[in-house]
């Protein structure tokens, strides 16, 4: 690690089962300084225009197509921008909006480097964790990311829940009864243990690995790590979760990269 490196962290009104202090914790046991700068719009300290500037620039990242690139955000409307702010002030739920990541993290940026200018180029890491769901447009289609890594890092509650993927048979099982007219409201208890719900008390435990990925992305310029027993791995399957990220630890390789041993 670099001298004076530090890790800042901010929340964007992650879900209600995320403890941050146990993100804390699990991170500065691995030797990284940290920051805990909590609510990220009362630390950007924004005036009631900025606010809205902001709210404008996030509800044009919104994706309306899973099928088309946001190239060209559209300026939204008042209604969108007033629902926005809502969001932003944590009045209203993020729950069904699906954003263009990249343009989140353009976005959410330039509002970091106004505040800290000295320290968003100086290769510390600034980490948001966040309800909102974010994806990334790969082989014509967008796809639900947890981590977005980059400056600053964006982690996703929902994009927990919702990126991996659920067991093979799950979604034979739910195709084969909305083709029958069933209902399908059993089959997450079926299944129940096997992937990641909604504000499901593991994420605690789970999200400390997707930090440390962003953490050595930052100080290595590598995403991921290929020994799947490693949290740094890059697990497409809510089994793989639970089994490798869910209270994980790096290998020894990754640790000495970025330790820089």
């Amino acid at each position: 690690m670099k001298k004076n490196f530090r890790v800042f962290i901010y929340s964007d009104y992650p879900c209600a089962s995320l403890n941050i202090d146990v993100v804390l914790e699990r991170i500065s046991e691995l030797g990284f300084p940290l920051e805990d700068r909590g609510n990220l719009i009362d630390f950007l300290c924004l005036s009631e225009q900025g606010i809205s500037k902001l709210a404008q620039d996030l509800s044009s990242a919104q994706i309306p197509d899973i099928s088309i690139p946001v190239d060209n955000p559209k300026t939204a409307d008042r209604e969108g921008i007033d629902s926005e702010v809502n969001r932003l002030l944590g009045r209203v739920s993020v729950s069904g909006k699906f954003y263009d990541g990249f343009w989140i993290q353009r976005i959410l940026y330039r509002a970091l480097a106004e505040k800290v200018a000295d320290e968003i180029k100086s290769g510390h890491v600034h980490l948001i964790f966040t309800s909102r769901l974010f994806g990334t447009f790969e082989n014509r289609r967008y796809h639900a990311r947890v981590v977005l890594m980059g400056t600053p890092a964006l982690i996703s509650t929902s994009g927990l829940v919702e990126a991996p993927a659920k067991p093979k048979e799950y979604y034979y099982i739910k195709g084969r009864l909305v083709q029958t007219g069933r209902d399908v409201s059993e089959l997450d208890n079926m299944y129940k243990g096997r992937f990641v719900e909604y504000d499901d008390p593991k994420i605690s435990s789970i999200l400390p690995s997707y930090a440390l990925q962003a953490i050595g992305y930052e100080i290595t310029g590598n995403a991921f790590c290929e020994n799947p027993d490693c949290c740094l791995s890059n697990s497409h399957w809510q089994e793989e979760v639970l089994k490798t990220q869910y209270k994980g630890r790096p290998c020894k390789k990754c640790m000495e990269s970025i330790r820089g041993k």
